[in-house]
């Protein structure tokens, strides 16, 4: 398992068990997985605002790169641009990024 989807399923467990971000939580997230606090609270947002969702997310690192990627060409930037965005902030390739946004959107293709 990846550091990323380490880090992102412990956001999901933080959020689905209705514990709070503070100062001490996220200096510990910041240790374990070298992400920048500002990132951790940004993702925590996002999850806590899709929490009632949250049980569907087979792939939750898959469905936050999605979910950035979309957010991000919403600002009008391009899939590419967007993609590379999301690398770099996850400190991950471009590749794998365009991998789980199209595993994501695949697996919502099959449940609609």
């Amino acid at each position: 398992m990846s550091d990323n989807k380490l880090f992102l399923e412990e956001l999901k467990y933080l959020v689905e068990n209705e514990l709070s971000l503070n100062e001490y939580v996220i200096d510990q997230l910041e240790e374990r997985f070298e992400k920048n606090p500002f990132l951790i609270t940004q993702l925590y947002q996002i999850l806590a605002k899709n929490k009632k969702i949250l049980p569907f997310f087979n792939d939750i690192e898959a469905t936050i790169y999605d979910y950035i990627v979309s957010e991000e060409m919403a600002n009008e930037k391009t899939y590419y641009g967007a993609t590379k965005y999301v690398a770099e902030l996850f400190d991950t390739t471009q590749t794998y990024i365009k991998c789980k946004v199209n595993q994501s959107r695949y697996s919502l293709q099959k449940i609609s």
